[in-house]
């Protein structure tokens, strides 16, 4: 009876596909929780999965102590607060008589976690978990692999997001039968069995993300930690985010954050940062003219910008755990848009890195880059590429103070020699009030993409 009712719940789905929901906070490396009883067997409303971090938490064990005084929902955040800790270099944790040990993958897993006894213990797996279960309902962990093995179907690969496989049995001696039905559910707890019973292949989607820069001195220290959010949690966008999306109507919007320390940037300091504003907006200006743009600090840190873009390849990964979410995901290609600020535009060029060979380029459009001269792209590959800020370098440059000194614009990479119809630059209207050595680089200024620009005109949103 039991198994009956659950061939009826599954086939009687409606035969659309259906798109798990996407989680809040997406990383590399998926976490699983649960307590097993004496005899093995775990409650399955007892297996959480509350988080994915970039980083791999394993328990030392020959440290922690033996038994656990902390509530699994505590004892969870702990984990958690380990695995989003600000301190990028540290690789031992101690939380209330736990040891943490720390490292970084290459690519993504799932990290389990099993409490016997009082007593938690962590493995590293693979991304799909198999668990069994007998006629009386106990549940069992069985192993993870790298497939999907689901009924008579060949193993699906999976190297992005993670699934579970519920595999029921009559008889007790799972080893020598096969199941009488399986059930596979996403991360987020949604069943997608249909999806493979009935052979449904999603359909390619468009999608947006944004990618922020500096977010000021007081977070010079808490760089990125490589997640991709739902939404704009630090409210760095200045509901400029919202015009983009009223434009190009994307499926979902992705929001991932590019904030590194100023050590990363042209300025190297904040002491140089300081010291080129004031030579700039207060001094006076120098005797020869053509002098004068040297007070921006425009000497290339090359070292800082390869650090971003390498943070934005993890972050890329991340990204295709979001979106890949599904078992046959890897049959269709997502279009990708791009809006990107400031010290974003390194980190974009890393994610483009990590998914360009998984999705298709959409559009592309670069607020104020930093160090936008260093590296670039094929801009031709994207359907539009625009590059948007001050006129620094141009024949009748704006004066000095005007310019963006936070991050001294010069074409990026390669888009003046790929200069077409729909690729270039755009400069700050002549007459836009917020021209200054800081209100020039600042996205809240960027409004003008939209108020000034008309439908027809080079780095017209559309």
């Amino acid at each position: 009876m039991v198994f009956s009712l659950i061939f009826h719940a599954a086939s009687a789905q409606d035969t659309a596909f259906h798109y798990p929901g996407f989680q809040t906070k997406t990383s590399l490396v998926y976490y699983y929780f649960w307590e097993e009883n004496d005899n093995g067997s775990i409650s399955p409303s007892r297996i959480y999965t509350p988080f994915s971090l970039n980083r791999v938490i394993l328990i030392n064990p020959a440290k922690s102590s033996k038994t656990c005084t902390l509530s699994d929902s505590l004892f969870m955040r702990e984990v958690e607060s380990v695995g989003r800790s600000y301190k990028q270099n540290k690789l031992v944790f101690k939380h209330h008589r736990v040891y943490f040990k720390v490292s970084w993958p290459e690519n993504a897993q799932t990290v389990i976690y099993i409490k016997r006894k009082g007593q938690w213990s962590s493995y590293p797996m693979s991304l799909v978990l198999y668990f069994d279960v007998d006629e009386s309902g106990n549940m069992r962990f069985r192993n993870t692999a790298s497939k999907i093995y689901f009924g008579t179907y060949p193993g699906i690969p999976v190297t992005h997001n993670t699934y579970r496989v519920y595999s029921y049995f009559k008889q007790e001696n799972t080893e020598k039968s096969k199941p009488v039905y399986q059930h596979l559910v996403a991360f987020t707890g949604e069943e997608l069995s249909t999806q493979l019973v009935r052979n449904l292949v999603p359909k390619p989607r468009r999608y947006l993300v944004f990618v922020n820069g500096y977010r000021g001195p007081k977070f010079d220290k808490e760089e990125s930690r490589n997640e991709i959010y739902m939404n704009d949690r630090t409210n760095y966008w200045f509901k400029i985010d919202d015009h983009f999306i009223q434009r190009l109507h994307p499926d979902t919007s992705f929001y991932l954050d590019g904030s590194f320390s100023v050590k990363t940037s042209n300025h190297y300091s904040k002491l140089k940062f300081g010291w080129s504003y004031i030579r700039s907006v207060n001094a006076h200006p120098p005797k020869k003219a053509a002098h004068k743009y040297s007070r921006l600090n425009q000497k290339s840190n090359t070292a800082g910008f390869d650090y971003r873009y390498q943070k934005g390849i993890i972050a890329g990964k991340a990204f295709l755990n979001q979106i890949q979410n599904t078992p046959k995901s890897y049959l269709v290609r997502d279009t990708i848009d791009f809006v990107c600020h400031s010290m974003g535009y390194a980190y974009t060029l890393g994610l483009i890195k990590t998914i360009k060979d998984n999705i298709v380029l959409g559009k592309i459009y670069l607020l104020a880059p930093e160090n936008g001269g260093y590296k670039g792209l094929d801009w031709n590959l994207f359907e539009e590429a625009w590059q948007y800020g001050s006129n620094l370098g141009e024949k009748n440059p704006d004066p000095l103070s005007y310019q963006d000194g936070v991050a001294p614009q010069t074409a990026v990479y390669g888009i003046i020699a790929q200069k077409s119809a729909h690729v270039g630059r755009v400069f700050s209207p002549d007459n836009w009030p917020n021209k200054h050595f800081v209100h020039s680089h600042m996205v809240y200024s960027y409004d003008w993409i939209f108020d000034r620009i008309r439908k027809g005109q080079p780095g017209y949103i559309h």
